[in-house]
């Protein structure tokens, strides 16, 4: 259980440095693009490297698996969780910057439409405990 933990911690850290190079990248000018590039570069060979750990080419070199999980489900289950953890935080966020005034001052419609956002989650939430209290 701690080799996973581990392992989507480095593969989420490795996402995110490759997600914020390639922003940085994209959005910089001059020599702070190549910020961007090194962080995009950064974030592939910490990738690159863990995921090497875990394949027969380490078993060719040491011998034996230095990871023993299975990196492409934990690689997908890393970049999973972390796009859901970014959506709901920004999906929140949002909200309560539209909500708050701060971003936009909200009108009838955009309540109504936040009242309604509201609503469907609350359903979704309903719906999920009645899926776990059925799964019992």
């Amino acid at each position: 259980m701690l080799i996973e933990l581990l392992s989507i911690f480095i593969f989420t850290f490795a996402l995110g440095l490759t997600i914020l190079g390639g922003v940085t990248w994209w959005i910089e000018r001059g020599a702070r693009r190549w910020l961007g590039v090194l962080l995009l570069v950064s974030g592939l060979c910490i990738a690159a490297g863990y995921a090497f750990l875990g394949s027969r080419f380490a078993i060719a070199l040491f011998g034996r698996l230095i990871v023993t999980v299975d990196l492409p489900r934990l690689m997908a289950t890393a970049i999973t969780y972390t796009i859901g953890v970014l959506l709901g935080f920004g999906v929140a966020g949002g909200l309560f910057l539209w909500i708050s005034g701060r971003l936009l001052h909200p009108t009838r419609l955009e309540r109504k439409l936040a009242l309604f956002i509201l609503v469907v989650l609350g359903v979704a939430l309903l719906i999920s405990w009645m899926a776990v209290q059925v799964s019992r």
